[in-house]
C-alpha cells in the first residue's frame, strides 16, 4: 500500500487513548494506523518523535469575515490553522439588499473561493423571517436544499432587527426539525437588557465596566431556560452558544437528562477572563455578548466542561480593530467581539489540559470531536480513523508561545490574553491530507476549502 504522506511515530489519540503509531494517508483521508516503518518509497514522511496527535480542531462559532474590517476569510482560516483548527462554521449575515436566503449564498461563494479550511455557513435569521409561519417555512425549505444544516436565532437586539419572541422561535424550531435544520440559540432575554441598558444610561453610568450590569446572569439563564422548554416542547435539536453563567449549563444538563436534544458552547473568555478586566484603560477591547462575569463562573464553567455539562467550546471570533473599539462611547456603542480563532484550541489545551482542570479525553471532545457530533460531521471529521478526513493537528506539548497580537496572525491589533503565554503549541496542521501550516507558519497556499453540507457525509 502506497501513501502520499505518511506520520512516524506519533503520540496519537486513539478511541479515548494515547497510542504511540504511526498513521498513513492517501487521496486526503486516512488509510492506515499502526506501523508503517517497513513502507519505502512512498510519499513525505514526517518524523513525529512522540508529539501529540489530535484530530483537528473543530470551531463550532466563528464570524471570520462580516463585522469588522480587520477579518477576511482568507485571513481567518489561515489564522485558524495555524491554530490547530481544520474545520470552521461560520455564519452568514444579511445586508439590507439581501435576504437570509441570498445572504448564505453569498457567504458559501465567498468561502468557496477564499477559505483554506472546509466550512459550513449557519445563517443569521433577522426579525423580518418570523413575518409569518409561510415565510418561515419557505425559509427553511430553500436552506434545505442549499444544504444548510443550522440557524441562528436571536432572543435580544430588537434595534438590530434580529430579536424573535418566544412564540416566534418555537415556530422556528417546529419548521426546523421539519427540515432536520439545527437551531442555534443567542440566549440573552431582551427584557432585561433593554431594562438594564436604559436605567444606566439615564445614570450616566456609560463606562466598559457597566456592559456586564446591564447583561445580568439571569439575562442569559432565563432565555437559556426558554430555549430547553420550547426544544422539548418542538424536539428540535437546540444548540446555546457563547453560555457564560455558573447557571447556564446546569440547566443545559437538566433539560437533557429529561432526553431533550439541547447542546451547550462556551468559549475561552468566559473561562479565562473576568469583569475586572472591563475595568482596564482598554476595557472596551474586552466588550462581548454576552459579557465577561466573576471567576467564581469561570471555575464553574470549566468544571461543567469536565462533567459534561457544556459539550462544545467555541471561539466567537470576530476580529475587530482597537481603533474600531475605542470609538463606542457609551458602551451600548462599542461593538462587541473578540479575536480567538487561532488561540482557542492552545488556551483549551495549556489552561485545560497542563493545569489539570480536564483530560486529554475532554478536551479533544469539546475541541473536536463533539462538535463534529453535534452537527453531524463525524466521524468524517473530529476523529482519526479509518475512512476519516486527514485532518489532523500535532502538539508540540512542552512549546511555550507568546499570546501578544505579533505572536498571532489574526490581523487584529487587539491580543486580550497578551498578559499570558500557552504551554503546548500546535506545530503542524493536516487538512485533507495537505500540510496548511507548520512551526507557526501557513504553508498551504492555494489550498482549498469545501462547503460541509447538511447531509452530506
Amino acid at each position: 500500500m502506497s501513501f502520499d504522506l505518511i506520520l512516524d511515530d506519533g503520540n496519537v489519540f486513539l478511541c479515548g487513548r494515547l497510542k504511540r503509531t504511526s498513521i498513513g494517508i492517501r487521496d486526503g483521508k486516512i488509510a492506515a494506523i499502526g506501523s508503517l516503518n517497513s513502507l519505502s518509497g512512498n510519499g513525505k514522511r514526517i518524523d513525529l518523535a512522540g508529539k501529540l496527535v489530535i484530530p483537528g480542531g473543530v470551531d463550532p462559532h466563528t464570524h471570520i469575515e462580516g463585522y469588522s474590517s480587520a477579518g477576511t476569510i482568507k485571513n481567518g482560516t489561515e489564522s485558524a490553522a495555524i491554530g490547530g483548527t481544520t474545520t470552521v462554521l461560520d455564519f452568514s449575515q444579511a445586508n439590507k439588499s439581501e435576504d437570509t436566503v441570498a445572504a448564505a449564498a453569498s457567504k458559501i461563494k465567498r468561502f468557496s473561493e477564499s477559505s483554506s479550511l472546509d466550512f459550513t455557513i449557519k445563517p443569521m435569521m433577522v426579525t423580518e423571517d418570523f413575518a409569518s409561519s409561510e415565510r418561515l417555512e419557505s425559509i427553511f425549505s430553500k436552506l434545505s436544499n442549499m444544504g444548510i444544516m443550522a440557524v441562528k436565532i436571536f432572543t435580544t437586539y430588537k434595534n438590530l432587527g434580529r430579536y424573535a419572541n418566544n412564540y416566534q422561535i418555537l415556530q422556528g424550531m417546529n419548521i426546523a426539525r421539519k427540515y432536520g435544520i439545527i437551531v442555534q440559540i443567542h440566549a440573552e432575554n431582551n427584557d432585561f437588557l433593554e431594562g438594564n441598558l436604559e436605567s444606566l444610561l439615564a445614570q450616566g453610568k456609560t463606562e466598559a465596566k457597566y456592559h456586564a450590569i446591564s447583561k445580568p446572569p439571569v439575562s442569559e439563564d432565563v432565555a437559556v431556560a426558554d430555549s430547553a422548554l420550547m426544544a422539548g416542547e418542538s424536539g428540535a435539536k437546540v444548540y446555546c452558544v457563547h453560555l457564560s453563567t455558573k447557571t447556564s449549563p446546569e440547566i443545559i444538563d437538566i433539560a437533557r437528562l429529561h432526553g431533550i436534544d439541547i447542546y451547550g458552547e462556551t468559549c475561552p473568555q468566559y473561562l479565562i477572563l473576568d469583569s475586572s478586566y472591563l475595568e482596564r484603560e482598554n476595557g472596551n477591547e474586552y466588550l462581548c455578548s454576552p459579557p465577561l462575569r466573576q471567576k467564581e463562573d469561570n471555575k464553574r464553567m470549566w468544571d461543567a466542561i469536565a462533567s459534561g455539562k457544556i459539550q462544545a467550546v467555541g471561539s466567537d471570533h470576530v476580529p475587530f480593530l482597537a481603533e474600531q473599539k475605542r470609538a463606542g462611547i457609551p458602551f451600548n456603542r462599542v461593538p462587541n467581539g473578540i479575536p480567538g480563532i487561532e488561540t482557542r484550541l492552545p488556551l483549551l489545551f495549556s489552561e485545560g489540559v497542563q493545569k489539570g482542570r480536564i483530560t486529554l479525553e475532554k478536551f479533544v471532545d469539546v475541541i473536536s470531536s463533539s462538535p463534529a457530533k453535534i452537527f453531524n460531521l463525524y466521524p468524517r471529521k473530529g476523529s482519526i480513523s479509518i475512512g476519516s478526513d486527514a485532518d489532523i493537528t500535532v502538539i508540540d506539548t512542552k512549546l511555550e508561545h507568546g499570546l501578544r497580537a505579533e505572536d498571532l496572525h489574526m490581523g487584529t491589533d487587539i491580543a486580550i490574553y497578551s498578559h499570558m503565554k500557552t504551554k503546548g503549541w500546535p506545530v503542524l496542521t493536516i487538512s485533507g491530507g495537505e500540510i496548511l501550516a507548520e512551526n507557526d507558519v501557513f504553508t498551504g497556499r492555494g489550498k482549498k476549502g469545501h462547503f460541509l453540507e447538511k447531509g452530506g457525509i
